[in-house]
């Protein structure tokens, strides 16, 4: 999607627990990519983790783990959206990351309560930029689970995907939702919100 400036950037593609940054530097290092920006991830100040290395045509790789969770998952940026297909589909062939549909059948399966949450927060953060009916249905239905824990966890998947359709079960959790974490988590998202279109 294009920015102010005429950047675009991919979808977010999440990488598997047992691949890490440093394949991805080994990814970059083997196209002679430098490593640029570092910022150590920081939960307590709400930091999130980030590496950049440069590609070719002003595009960038950047490793990214959202300051809660700590999820590995990277994107490319750059002025030329083919180039960036290329670059993607190029990493996705080395690195594995999951898919939507891959993440849609770990959800599926989860065998537990944390499973779930997990599986939530993955298939948020690797959402297409337009709602995929998938990702809304199964986000949708941890919204009301029983486990307040996964409530929690799939309010913030809501939030990674950006979707507008969560607004009104959101608010309703805000208002509603019997664990004061849950509904704090809820009004916080709401104010975000309101800022970023104020």
């Amino acid at each position: 999607m294009p920015s102010s400036d005429d950047r675009f950037q991919t979808q977010r593609r999440v990488l598997r627990p047992e691949t890490t940054v440093e394949d991805l530097d080994a990814f970059a290092r083997s196209r002679r990519w430098p490593m640029g920006e570092v910022t150590e991830r920081d939960r307590a100040a709400g930091t999130g983790g980030r590496v950049t290395w440069a590609a070719p045509d002003g595009a960038a790789l950047h490793y990214l783990e959202d300051a809660m969770f700590g999820i590995g998952h990277y994107v490319f940026t750059g002025r030329r959206p083919e180039t960036l297909k290329e670059l993607s589909a190029e990493a996705a062939q080395a690195l594995a990351p999951w898919t939507v549909a891959d993440l849609c059948a770990a959800f599926d399966h989860a065998p537990g309560a944390r499973e779930r949450g997990q599986a939530a927060l993955r298939l948020g953060l690797a959402a297409t930029a337009e709602p995929d009916r998938r990702v809304v249905e199964r986000i949708g239905a941890v919204l009301g689970d029983g486990d307040a824990r996964v409530r929690y966890a799939a309010l913030w998947a809501a939030d990674y995907t950006g979707y507008e359709v969560f607004g009104r079960t959101v608010r309703q959790i805000a208002e509603r939702d019997p664990e004061a974490f849950v509904r704090d988590r809820a009004t916080a998202m709401l104010r975000a919100r309101q800022t970023s279109t104020a």
